[in-house]
């Protein structure tokens, strides 16, 4: 009668098994990495698609006597991971482009499937001799770029930008004084000033306007202070005399303009007398 034969069964050796458990993960690790890469890629795909937006931007005229900017930003998160450290800088220039302000919003986070929103405010001081001189006088586009960056899914370098041009209704749009013919009275010289403008931002003009003339040597030959009431999108048209110093001519001298509320006085440009 034959043996019985009992097969044996041998572990394999330890590095074997090492080796193998390596594969494994790393199959494992491999399939995760692939997992990951697609994931981003659509995110991030869906994130470049949705790109920033600007809501609810407006520019008035303060009674400080600056311009008010204000709105705010958003971006969206279609995808699966967050968008982390997110800082907008953002300018404002003028019709012209002329450079006017800046601002600074966040950093942030936004979550995964959320959108962000980031509200601002900038005044812009108006002065004869800045930037934003041609604010009081002019209707025209104020241009709002921003950019930013931002980390996303954690390791990713991304970029984000917006522009958008806001209508800017100047309060005394189209400013122009000019000078009548001169008048004797009484033995006094006084000339007639007509002064027109309009007012076309959202709100109206009321306080008091004065007009100062300046001779082309520097010398105050007299001037007028009037009240005025324009509502806004208004036009103002009014003459008021202005009685002259003894041997001061207007001849080549210019216009100097000031508008006071109770909250300041603005100064406009110096308008030319031929």
């Amino acid at each position: 009668m034959a043996a019985l034969v009992v097969p044996t069964h041998r572990r394999p050796p330890g590095i074997y098994r090492a080796a193998h458990a390596v594969r494994v993960v790393g199959a494992i690790v491999l399939v995760v990495l692939v997992l990951f890469a697609g994931t981003v890629a659509y995110s991030a795909y869906e994130v470049a698609t949705s790109s920033a937006e600007s809501h609810s931007l407006s520019a008035q005229f303060a009674s400080n006597g600056s311009v008010d900017v204000s709105g705010t930003f958003s971006l969206s998160n279609p995808g699966w991971y967050p968008i982390q450290g997110l800082e907008l800088s953002a300018r404002i220039a003028n019709g012209t482009g002329v450079f006017l302000g800046t601002f600074l919003v966040g950093p942030t986070t936004v979550a995964p499937g959320a959108t962000g929103v980031f509200p601002f405010a900038i005044a812009i001081p108006i002065s004869p001799s800045g930037p934003a001189e041609s604010l009081l006088t002019t209707d025209q586009y104020l241009d709002v770029h921003a950019w930013g960056n931002a980390t996303y899914a954690y390791l990713f370098h991304i970029s984000v930008s917006l522009s958008q041009n806001r209508s800017w209704g100047a309060p005394f749009e189209g400013l122009h004084a000019s000078l009548g013919a001169p008048v004797v009275m009484g033995g006094q010289v006084s000339v007639p000033v007509h002064v027109t403008f309009s007012d076309q931002s959202s709100e109206d003009d009321v306080g008091t306007m004065s007009f100062v003339i300046i001779s082309a040597s520097s010398v105050a030959c007299g001037g007028a202070t009037f009240p005025i009431s324009v509502p806004s999108g208004s036009y103002f048209d009014q003459t008021e005399d202005a009685t002259l110093s003894s041997g001061c001519s207007p001849a080549g001298g210019h216009l100097v303009i000031t508008y006071t509320t109770p909250s300041g006085t603005l100064a406009f440009p110096p308008e030319p007398i031929p």
